[in-house]
């Protein structure tokens, strides 16, 4: 064990135990205790009685040694500090008792911890990440101190991941935000100390839902498959193959830990693989439709959120990222041809100006829109353009989700959230009109917009699907290649800042008349920028394009300015 520095005064370090204590008399009880420093009183309260237990002879050196560790080398052992700082309340309440050895021998509980994580294979984790230290060899009382804390560290390691994903999503894409699920480290010391079978209370920390169970039973099956009988110049390849549908469960496995253990009596499952939306209830689907979801280059972000209300006769107010992209390009080609689809110009209170579509047949978003705030902007809603439904590749829009059937879609939303309210598809439709309308949820419907690459079918059979945003790729780079050791710490992420707003802030009426005067230069990729100052700053893109045609397209959209 490690010296302390030299010159620390001893009562400014951890409280030291007698280097020899008596063992406890037969009768009466056993009176040797354990002590910790006594708590500092404050003015408020008085200080906490220390803990007094109890402990058998064997275990007092373990013990004394185990409270030198916590005391000045627990870093050494656990990296994160919430995970320290329950550790230390843990083995201070029970008076630095080993929880994983009594007498010099294994207990029962740290057999079968042991044995579970040694398998940990089974659940689509790497046993490298979860060490298990040889408890029944003969040590010392610093090595039966230390192989302690490496059990309980791997223990820790495993019910963060089994709870929250062995790889952090934030890694994997900036389109990704679920909410936590980590266990917090004082509940799984206190659940598995407590437990008359820890195998079964490991097994309750990672996901309970049926398709997550189903991959874990194909994972099994996958890998205890004979290998084909073939030629011995192909073995290699199937070989190569299993590897890869291994791979693929595993990964789909991840993302279900990432998931809400509660995704509500009521939800919906977006399947962007399967290009499917969902409809359940009470853990049986009742209606299934397809839909269009994000570009590879525009994905479909995940999430969890709650769809709170629906708008009949939406208006679409046109991203900036929309305008940049396509509709500059667009009148630089046919200064008429956003006023041939329908598109105005109003002006918002603080003087900029925003492009929208109003409500209609034309309109982009067709006549209901399903509406769950989130950071992303992204929605599901209906689509004039229905031919887009008949392809088996649906990977078409800007992020957001077309439904094929939205007024079905309505009517079933609207019959599990307030059934009383007696809502039809006749009725819906028969709201279809020129002005906006809001039907809001009385009962809130969470939405689960999900990534799964590989299912169980009712029949036992495993289907796959293609990885459109390779996401499968990521994570499996992530768990097996050299960023593994920093996998599930999470990095950075500012949704909010990088989220498209709605609105357009566009030009003011100087930097319009700036960009009419200069539009030569700006065709030639000249020009000054101030022209497009009221754009968002990524925007400046836009000036390659020219100015004028959206200049004549401002000037008759909204008059004199």
């Amino acid at each position: 064990m490690t010296s302390p520095e030299p010159g620390l005064p001893k009562e400014l370090g951890a409280p030291v135990l007698p280097s020899t204590l008596e063992a406890p008399p037969a009768e009466p009880a056993a009176t040797s205790v354990l002590q910790t420093a006594p708590a500092v009183p404050t003015e408020t309260a008085p200080a906490a009685p220390a803990p007094v237990v109890q402990l058998p002879p064997a275990n007092l050196g373990v013990a004394q040694k185990l409270q030198e560790l916590i005391a000045t080398r627990l870093a050494d052992f656990i990296e994160r500090k919430p995970e320290q700082a329950a550790v230390e309340a843990f083995y201070r309440e029970r008076g630095f008792q080993p929880l994983w050895t009594s007498n010099g021998a294994p207990t029962k509980r740290a057999a079968e911890v042991g044995a579970f994580l040694k398998n940990i294979a089974s659940e689509g984790l790497d046993p490298r990440d979860y060490p298990v230290p040889n408890l029944a060899a003969r040590s010392t009382d610093d090595e039966a101190a230390a192989n302690e804390l490496k059990l309980t560290r791997s223990l820790l390691t495993y019910a963060r991941h089994a709870s929250s994903g062995r790889v952090s999503y934030t890694r994997v894409s900036a389109s990704i935000l679920y909410p936590a699920n980590a266990l917090k480290p004082e509940t799984v010391l206190s659940q598995v100390a407590s437990s008359q079978n820890a195998r079964d209370t490991l097994l309750s920390f990672e996901p309970q839902h049926a398709g997550f169970k189903a991959l874990k039973a194909a994972l099994a099956a996958e890998r205890n498959a004979p290998q084909r009988d073939s030629a011995p110049a192909r073995r290699g390849e199937a070989k190569q193959a299993r590897v890869d549908t291994v791979g693929l469960i595993v990964a789909n496995m991840e993302r279900w830990r990432w998931l809400p253990r509660d995704l509500g009596a009521v939800h919906v499952v977006v399947d962007v693989p399967a290009y499917a939306l969902g409809v359940f209830n009470d853990g049986r689907e009742l209606w299934r439709t397809k839909i269009v979801v994000g570009k590879p280059n525009l994905a479909t972000p995940l999430l969890s959120e709650t769809i709170k209300y629906l708008t009949i006769n939406p208006t679409w107010n046109v991203p900036p990222s929309i305008i940049r992209n396509e509709y500059l390009p667009a009148l630089e080609r046919d200064p008429d041809a956003l006023e041939r689809i329908g598109l105005k110009v109003a002006r918002n209170h603080d003087g900029s100006l925003r492009v929208y579509q109003p409500p209609g047949e034309r309109n982009a978003l067709g006549r209901i829109r399903f509406n769950f705030p989130n950071v992303f902007l992204v929605y599901q809603h209906d689509t004039p353009q229905k031919s887009f439904f008949a392809r088996d590749t649906r990977a078409l829009s800007h992020g957001c989700m077309r439904v094929q059937n939205p007024e079905k879609y309505a009517e079933l939303l609207l019959s599990l959230s307030q059934p009383e309210d007696g809502f039809s598809i006749r009725r819906i439709s028969a709201m279809y009109g020129d002005n906006e309308r809001t039907i809001n949820l009385k009962r809130p419907i969470p939405v689960h917009v999900t990534y799964q690459t590989a299912v169980v079918d009712e029949a036992g059979h495993l289907k796959t699907r293609d990885d459109i945003y390779g996401l499968d790729a990521a994570i499996l780079k992530l768990m097996r290649g050299n960023e593994r050791a920093v996998a599930d710490v999470p990095i950075a992420r500012d949704y909010k800042s990088s989220s498209k707003p709605v609105m357009a802030r566009l030009p003011e009426r100087s930097a319009v008349r700036e960009a009419r005067a200069s539009a030569d230069e700006y065709d030639e990729g000249r020009g000054d920028q101030r022209a497009w100052s009221g754009w968002d700053s990524r925007d400046r893109s836009a000036r390659g394009y020219g100015a004028y045609p959206m200049t004549r397209f401002f000037d008759r959209a909204v008059g004199t300015w």
